[in-house]
């Protein structure tokens, strides 16, 4: 059984909405990059069921521990470590381990999530909170 050929004639007001919507596409991308450019230095927000338990300096290469004896909720101790500009869970314990395999992250506004946890960390502008 042959297939029906089907033709679609483009006009040329089909060219322009299509160069129309790309251009404005392209638009919203650079204004949405610049807005939410900052100029603040890094911090990384260390957060505990919602509440923020500690800022550090994502500049500074550090290591910091968080005890099961300072949060219950905690299933045992987390380890973060920020490297480079960048920060990871080193060292936690839940039943997957998602958060410290996740590994590195050197993004704005991009979390790590231990929900077993119920911590989280993410890095903003310092004038953020």
């Amino acid at each position: 059984m042959k297939k029906a050929k089907v033709k679609i004639n483009k006009t040329p007001w089909d060219t322009y909405t299509f160069s129309a919507l790309l251009v404005l596409a392209s638009l919203l991308l650079v204004v949405l990059n610049s807005a939410f450019k900052t100029s603040d230095p890094l911090m990384v927000f260390v957060y505990v069921r919602n509440t923020l338990i500690d800022k550090l300096d994502l500049r500074v290469n550090q290591s910091k521990t968080y005890l099961q004896s300072d949060y219950p909720v905690f299933k045992g101790d987390i380890t973060i470590e920020i490297l480079d500009q960048k920060v990871r869970v080193e060292k936690e314990t839940s039943p997957r381990k998602y958060c410290s395999i996740q590994g590195y992250v050197g993004e704005v506004a991009r979390p790590v999530i231990c929900l077993p946890n119920s911590f989280y960390i993410v890095i903003m502008g310092a004038s953020y909170a």
